[in-house]
Formats: structure tokens, sequence, C-alpha cells
């Protein structure tokens, strides 16, 4: 009997098998990180990209990524147009890259971001299945908003709404 053949033949196969627990623990890994990643991890790493969105309601929304946060995607459309989408409303977003580090320290929310918008008494244009609804923002509450209507003349068309924010795709403003 060669020992030293056989010896070699065993270290051959434990460094096999070393070498395939390895990997499977690195696939595992791998797996494992992409199971803890949000869609906003994916936009916040597009910054300063193009991308297409599609919401729920089926609206098309294409511009650059201003910025993602994990409650909503802000993105510029050109020609001063700036679009805010709740991330719950995107059903498809494309072209995306790997993600980016998750954000540091306390970020705004989308209700933070709509009241500043009210605040400053920006007209906007709320787009949700339904429809839409043109006006400037009257309050932000929990979980709506009340939008001042553009144009409501008659008396059996209330000049405010009312819209649920969970119904929200995308609110455009210049």
């Amino acid at each position: 009997m060669n020992w030293d053949s056989l010896l070699a033949d065993l270290e051959s196969r434990f460094e096999a098998e070393r070498r395939a627990d390895l990997t499977a623990e690195a696939a595992d890994l791998a797996e494992a990180e992409i199971a803890g990643l949000h869609l906003a991890d994916r936009l916040r790493a597009a910054a300063g990209r193009g991308v297409h969105l599609r919401t729920r309601g089926g609206a098309a929304v294409d511009g650059v990524v201003n910025r993602a946060e994990n409650s909503f995607v802000l993105l510029d459309e050109g020609g001063g147009m700036q679009s805010l989408v709740p991330m719950p409303a995107i059903t498809l977003a494309s072209p995306l890259p790997g993600p980016a580090p998750a954000p540091t320290g306390r970020r705004p929310g989308i209700q933070a971001l709509l009241r500043e918008l009210a605040r400053a008494g920006t007209r906007v244009r709320v787009v949700f299945a339904a429809g839409e609804v043109t006006g400037r923002l009257a309050r932000v509450g929990a979980d709506y908003i009340d939008v001042v209507r553009d144009g409501a003349a008659s008396a059996r068309t209330s000049a405010t709404v009312t819209i649920a924010l969970s119904a929200i795709e995308v609110v455009r403003s210049r």
C-alpha cells in the first residue's frame, strides 16, 4: 500500500468537500442577502439614472430618479415636472441596478413630503386608479389628503375632495 498516495487522495477529497461547503454557504448567504432587499434599495441605487415605472392602475412614469426612500420615489420627468410615486403603487420598474446601501438616520416619509407641498401651496395632479384630480393640497392626514380642486364651479361638484393615501399612484407637480 502506498501511504503517501492514500493520504494525498484523502486530503484531496477533504479539500473538495471544504470547497463545496464554502460554495454552498456563499450561495445561501447571497440568497439571504437578496431576500432582504426592498424595491426602494434598488431604486436608491438608480439615483441619477433614468427609469420607467408602471403603477398598479397602469400609469406610466418615466424619469430620472432624484431620490428613493422606503415609502416613495421622486422622479424628474423633465420640463420641470416632478413625480412622487408611493412605493406600494409601483408594479414594474426598469432598468434597475443592484441595491444601494440602506440610508442611515431618520428619513422623511411620504406624508412629510406632501405636507411640505401643502404648506408651499404647490399645485399638484394626483393620479389614482379611478382617475385624477388637479388642485392644491389643503390637508394631509394619517391616511388621506384633501385637495382643493381647480375649477370646481357647480354646486354638485365639491371644491375639496379627500383621497386615501393608499389609492394614490402618482403626485405630479412643477
